[in-house]
């Protein structure tokens, strides 16, 4: 069986491509075209998991085992990698791409934002992508916010536009993150400074030599 859903209950248009193994929850609805970007497909590779009430439009190119939960929305302009989750209610507006193996929690927004690989993006937190909006010239204005590999971002953090966090770095929970953050940093508070080094965490608990030990190996 090519893909599991219920023609019934799913809103299927046109210019859609799903892999092999998807499962589609009831509710779901994909490949809404983005009126700007007419003719564009919306592509899904293998074994995706597509949650009730999701919304998927075109313009969109999604690698394998692809898992997006109840009530998400990606927007068009977006590419992402393999390996990616999505939570509840998250909403990924125009111009993202994602590498692998990144999870994205809920009801988290991100629009202009490079994701590299082995990312997780705590509950509610907000990618800004504008200085000052609403201005017809923001794209000019600013980059794309970019998070490099092997970054921690806990819940509601808030990350101004353009900023770009380096390799191997934690966002402690609640940090309002304002300027370039460096490899191997620990940032904590409002604003955003570094408290510590990445390398510097332990594991209280001691069930590990040091957190994130298992990013070591890649």
């Amino acid at each position: 069986m090519k893909f599991q859903y219920d023609e019934n209950l799913v809103i299927k248009y046109k210019n859609v491509e799903i892999g092999e193994g998807a499962i589609i929850e009831p509710l779901a609805i994909l490949g809404i075209e983005d009126r700007f970007h007419p003719e564009t497909k919306l592509i899904v590779g293998k074994n995706a998991f597509i949650g009730s009430r999701c919304t998927l439009y075109t313009g969109v190119t999604i690698g394998d085992n692809f898992d997006i939960s109840d009530q998400s929305t990606v927007f068009t302009d977006n590419i992402i990698g393999d390996r990616v989750r999505i939570g509840p209610k998250a909403v990924i507006k125009n111009g993202c791409v994602m590498g692998n193996d990144i999870r994205i929690n809920s009801q988290v927004f991100l629009e202009r934002v490079v994701l590299e690989n082995n990312i997780f993006i705590g509950p509610n937190t907000v990618f800004s992508d504008d200085l000052h909006p609403p201005c017809p010239k923001y794209k000019d204005c600013v980059p794309k916010s970019h998070v490099e590999s092997f970054v921690s971002i806990g819940a509601n953090v808030f990350i101004a536009p353009g900023v770009r966090i380096g390799h191997h770095s934690q966002i402690y929970g609640g940090a309002v993150v304002l300027h370039d953050v460096p490899p191997n940093s620990v940032i904590a508070g409002n604003p955003g400074r570094k408290i510590k080094n990445f390398d510097e965490l332990d594991c209280k608990p001691g069930f590990f030599k040091k957190p994130f030990e298992w990013w070591d190996k890649k």
